[in-house]
């Protein structure tokens, strides 16, 4: 009958990603005390990692009820809405998360900040991470005192670089149908590479292929972010790479403690880390121009076309009927199948207007939890639509997934959070991408895959130009043939799919890294030839 036993056995659980037996340890605590501190919370977590945010819903209710200054509470809260489309309030909240941070009344999850529907900044999002990453670090110190140490880098054993990537998703994960040809092509004659994984238990063709195209797989999933440290530095690696950032999963504590003289914030999160331990972040100049320097701490390496790595992954042969899709035999099929929390009111506004002014046309999402759908479906309908026009894709393989975006007419982007992998999936698959850049990083990553495509005609100034373009395809199938015929030839020459001087350029970057530690120069920004 011990309610802190539990609760920490459900902690313990969950960072051993055994989500359902954390949750039977949370509900058995709240049992003995349905209003015990914090478990309500915990358990909340725990259900969104099994999916069911439906049921998360009113855990995380009950736990800002208990804890109403908890600005972090609150972030989860709003993120659980945000996936589940209910727009109740949501911009309001926002707002106040935005408003409570600049304010330094509390911390929030910077990749929760980030996708904020009132879409804050570079200068917000800087104030986020780092004041996250400063909290984090006084927590780490106090909490494991052993693990704060310095460690001594000595120069390279023999002639070859060491880089190290530390992630969770070495695994079937969009990371997988990005990065996979990346680690096979680095140049061997220069560069052996480590990858440190700590994800669960994964026995995927994409796992099997990430440990057949690294010089070394390590699994240090049981390990403290201390003991890591201590492996990574054994092994002498000379440039580290994050590739979670303050995504899900991420274990910050392991570059805190600074294994590696260089250390690199890439791909996964779009953003600063806020942190002294991360000395560089790569990207490309759409992303984030120059003049956005003071808002990261990091020092910008710029890739000549574009920050995201791509490969031609395979598709299925087998196109599904319309019909088998859920999809009606005719009218144009418009699309977007990013994740729900990057839905924002504003963009299904002008969503259901495309709809209206292009007749018997459908907007095509990815299947959601049935309470996320329903709510998208009373969206429709509060804006005058049909709920019928919304039709949802069932979860499917990624090579059947990627066949029947044949049936896509056009791509409709978001716009706090673009498209990011979703965008050349479409793109794969000669299906036009509209999108309308923010300011932030998130916000122009769409903007970033079209320009290395060599398709910028794309690119929309604002709502309206979005909007409009979108109607005006809709409408001239000649034009949109055309379109297609163009990503087509494209996709065979401009640089996006490009994978081998992709990674020609990475290799650049990694080597001027080096150069200038070896000289003692420092991190600067620079652009990678």
């Amino acid at each position: 009958d011990n309610i802190e036993a539990y609760n920490r056995l459900g902690q313990c659980l969950h960072k051993q990603f055994l989500f359902p037996q954390a949750v039977r340890a949370y509900e058995a605590a709240l049992r003995i005390d349905p209003d015990a501190d914090g478990v309500c919370h915990n358990l909340a977590l725990a259900k969104t990692m099994l999916g069911d945010r439906t049921g998360a819903a009113p855990l995380l209710q009950k736990a800002i009820e208990q804890a109403p200054e908890s600005l972090l509470t609150l972030s989860y809260l709003v993120a659980n809405k945000m996936h589940l489309c209910d727009w109740e309030n949501i911009e309001k909240q926002s707002q106040e998360i935005v408003a409570a941070v600049m304010e330094k009344r509390g911390i929030c999850d910077p990749f929760i900040f980030q996708s904020l529907p009132s879409a804050p900044g570079n200068r917000e999002q800087f104030f986020c991470a780092r004041a996250n990453a400063t909290i984090s670090e006084k927590l780490r110190r106090s909490a494991a005192p052993e693990s704060v140490r310095k460690f001594i880098h000595a120069p390279p054993p023999g002639e070859k670089i060491r880089i190290g990537y530390v992630s969770m998703d070495f695994r079937s994960h969009p990371m997988a149908y990005l990065m996979m040809d990346v680690l096979k092509k680095h140049d061997r004659r220069r560069f052996e590479v480590y990858a440190y994984s700590y994800g669960p238990p994964d026995d995927s063709p994409e796992r099997r292929q990430f440990m057949e195209s690294v010089d070394r797989f390590v699994d240090v999933q049981n390990l403290t972010d201390g003991e890591a440290a201590e492996r990574i530095h054994e092994d002498g690696i000379h440039i580290l790479i994050d590739r979670k950032g303050y995504t899900y999963g991420a274990r910050l504590g392991i570059f805190a403690a600074r294994p590696a003289p260089i250390q690199v914030n890439y791909l996964a999160y779009g953003g600063t880390m806020g942190a002294d331990y991360i000395d560089y972040i790569v990207l490309d100049e759409y992303v984030v121009p120059p003049d956005q320097q003071p808002f990261y701490t990091e020092r910008l390496v710029y890739l000549p076309d574009t920050y995201q790595p791509n490969s031609l992954r395979p598709v299925a042969e087998h196109t599904p009927s319309r019909a088998d899709c859920g999809l009606p035999g005719t009218g144009i099929v418009f699309c977007c199948f990013n994740q729900t929390y990057k839905i924002t009111p504003s963009v299904f506004d002008v969503w259901m207007r495309i709809l209206d002014r292009v007749p018997e046309s459908v907007l095509w999402l990815l299947k959601p939890e049935e309470e996320t759908a329903n709510n998208l479906r009373r969206e429709a309908a509060k804006r005058g639509m049909n709920p019928e026009r919304l039709v949802f894709a069932p979860k499917l393989p990624q090579a059947e997934h990627l066949a029947r975006h044949r049936h896509a007419d056009l791509f409709l982007d978001t716009l706090v959070v673009n498209a990011l992998t979703t965008a050349s999936d479409a793109l794969l698959m000669d299906c036009p991408v509209i999108t309308c850049p923010g300011q932030t990083f998130v916000a122009r990553g769409a903007g970033s895959i079209l320009r290395a495509l060599e398709m910028p005609e794309l690119i929309t100034g604002n709502l309206q130009e979005y909007e409009n373009l979108a109607v005006s395809l809709a409408r001239s199938p000649e034009r949109l043939r055309k379109l297609r015929e163009k990503i087509a030839h494209k996709r065979k020459i401009a640089p996006l799919f490009d994978s081998t001087s992709y990674t020609r350029h990475l290799d650049a970057a990694y080597l001027e890294m080096w150069r200038r530690h070896q000289t003692g120069e420092g991190p600067k920004t620079f652009q990678s030839k």
